[in-house]
């Protein structure tokens, strides 16, 4: 689904199975965000081919290692793209994020990221991208922030009218709540989670921080 020049969203919406929402970022080397769990990843494809995307993604750029963000990433670096993840989250993965997704039935891949992403500006061809490092939900949880389009894709962070979780293993409520407070001083058109709705336009997402702060910041 297109949203803007370089910029497509593939939410998922069925409530039957727990996936996140991927997108596609970018004009000349197109960076896949959040691409799901892999069985579930056909809906992308899907999506892909019927938006007409001539350039494939060349970079996974995950927000975090949760299995429902992280598990399609696998069978797409064993195609050629490379991944990217968060350094802190790449330590957390082997360890507290295991035992989470044990927790949830659930298993995550083995594999090697071939970037280890930092806070600050991420160059994706002619594209300039700046990764945010917002801990709380995971301890290396990133957002990713599209200066062109005044877009952040907020992975688990935040939503539409609610917020990520914080009690799996490494989830952090202090950390949550700065992390937000940071994001909400940015320059938004479109507030782009990882489940959920969408939001645009900067009135709505400036309404949905207030909201947040206001609802859940006293019970995290």
């Amino acid at each position: 689904m297109k949203l803007a020049d370089d910029l497509y969203a593939y939410p998922w919406t069925q409530p039957s199975a727990n996936n996140c929402n991927a997108y596609l970022a970018g004009g000349d080397l197109p960076i896949l965000i959040d691409p799901g769990h892999t069985r579930l990843f056909a809906h992308v494809q899907r999506g892909l081919g019927q938006d007409g995307i001539s350039q494939p993604p060349q970079l996974v750029v995950l927000t975090h290692c949760h299995p429902d963000h992280l598990e399609a990433a696998l069978p797409l670096q064993k195609a050629g793209l490379r991944v990217a993840m968060h350094a802190r989250e790449v330590a957390y993965l082997d360890k507290e994020g295991r035992q989470m997704a044990a927790s949830l039935g659930m298993s995550l891949p083995e594999m090697q990221m071939d970037i280890l992403l930092e806070e600050g500006e991420l160059k994706a061809g002619q594209e300039a991208f700046e990764v945010l490092h917002t801990p709380g939900h995971s301890p290396g949880h990133i957002c990713l922030y599209w200066p062109r389009h005044k877009a952040l894709f907020a992975g688990d962070l935040i939503f539409a009218q609610g917020v990520g979780r914080v009690d799996f293993p490494g989830g952090d409520g202090a950390a949550l709540k700065e992390s937000i407070q940071r994001m909400a001083a940015l320059d938004l058109q479109w507030l782009l989670p990882g489940h959920g709705p969408m939001l645009k336009g900067a009135e709505n997402i400036k309404r949905n921080f207030e909201l947040i702060e206001k609802t859940y910041f006293g019970s995290i």
